[in-house]
């Protein structure tokens, strides 16, 4: 069975980190400036934690609205609702991953005060016209690009005051945990840097025994091993989607500020500077390859994000009417597709004005199905796959 994806680190790079935990426990080292972040930039435990720092600087009063982009990991939305801020939900499109800025202009209210858009599937949303909207109005713009990093490819747009990048167990480039914040405001970043300052650093055992996971998820991005996992797993009954995703999930729990208010631990931030001068934007290329091979001939509606100019294909979504028969099929056929790769959630606003002024091209998890993305798929497997696509829609 081809694996739904496999972690964006070499063998070598995860012994080194073990490498850095192990000399972490017998020579205590002070903390030094990374070399590798900007004037602007600091290493934070997570996009979790740079989110929650940067709204413990910014102090908003309660009640204060945030616009943000209705799709996220619930984990940010809870973060708001810690800070007694309100979430105004916004529908990203389908086909572009961005937010009309029509609806943004129309949510803003005199409690309005900042903006998070959220850069999904490794799209980068359009933001020319928001942030136009967020300067009139006087609005911060943050943008949250958690699954969108691609190196020197994008460095955010120039009106934005925030952005947060993850290298998280799943993300590109990982470095299995840690996060780089770039604050363009410098009075923001010399608050945010001092709060991170006072915050715990985490200590080594969490972050290493994250490294023997990602050493056990590489060791099964074998096609072999992994349909032997994945059979052993289905003949004792288990949730395949269960036990992969208690593998990655960084922050598993109900309280997410009890876990990410750390500093990274030093082997973390020594292997996050190795993952980020080594990286190479080739990667991103061959994903991007792969999205076009597998998606020819299947029809536009199926395409997610195939409208987003600037998108790395973190991960390659389709959109069908009945997602079990089609991950079922695929399964069947050497594919193995999922319709729970992403812990993303969809932040609902029921009032009516909402609901009315909602396009049928908004995003709907619900008919998500993610497939493999494995760029060793050779193109006779890349057509196959699109094939049996194409068996299974309407």
């Amino acid at each position: 069975m081809i694996p739904r994806g496999k972690l964006d680190i070499p063998f070598s790079d995860i012994f080194a980190g073990i490498g850095y935990c192990i000399s972490g426990y017998f020579f205590s080292k002070h903390a030094q400036r990374s070399t590798i972040t900007g004037t602007n930039q600091l290493m934070t435990l997570s996009v979790r934690t740079g989110l929650d720092l940067t709204l413990s600087a910014l102090n908003f009063p309660p009640g204060t609205e945030i616009l943000v982009s209705d799709i996220n990991i619930p984990d940010m939305f809870n973060i708001l609702a810690a800070h007694q801020l309100r979430a105004i939900p916004l529908p990203v499109n389908k086909y572009t991953l961005g937010i009309d800025a029509e609806q943004v202009a129309a949510a803003i209210s005199p409690a309005t005060k900042a903006i998070l858009i959220a850069h999904l599937f490794g799209g980068i949303s359009p933001l020319n016209e928001i942030a136009e909207i967020a300067k009139k109005n006087q609005l911060i713009l943050i943008e949250d690009c958690a699954q969108a990093f691609q190196g020197e490819g994008y460095h955010g747009h120039p009106d934005s005051a925030v952005l947060m990048f993850s290298f998280g167990m799943i993300k590109t480039n990982t470095a299995i945990s840690g996060a780089i914040l770039q604050l363009n405001d410098p009075e923001l970043y010399a608050k945010v840097d001092a709060l991170n300052e006072q915050l715990p650093k985490q200590r080594i055992n969490p972050y290493l025994k994250k490294l023997f996971k990602a050493m056990f998820i590489s060791l099964l991005g074998n096609r072999r091993w992994y349909t032997l996992f994945y059979n052993t797993m289905m003949a004792r009954g288990k949730d395949f989607d269960q036990v992969l995703s208690s593998f990655t999930r960084g922050f598993p729990g109900n309280d997410p500020l009890k876990k990410i208010r750390y500093r990274p631990s030093e082997p973390n931030k020594r292997l996050l500077e190795r993952r980020l001068n080594a990286f190479k934007v080739a990667h991103v290329h061959l994903r991007k390859k792969l999205f076009r091979e597998v998606m020819t001939g299947l029809p536009a509606d199926v395409q997610i994000g195939y409208l987003n100019q600037k998108n790395t294909n973190w991960v390659i979504p389709i959109q069908c009417q009945h997602p079990e028969e089609m991950i079922r099929h695929l399964r069947a056929n050497g594919y193995d597709a999922s319709s729970k790769a992403s812990s993303l959630v969809r932040l609902s606003n029921l009032t009516a004005a909402a609901a009315a002024a909602e396009k049928t091209d908004a995003l709907s998890l619900t008919q998500l199905v993610y497939l493999p993305m494995d760029t060793s798929m050779s193109l006779p497997e890349r057509m196959q796959l699109s094939a049996l696509i194409k068996e299974k829609l309407p």
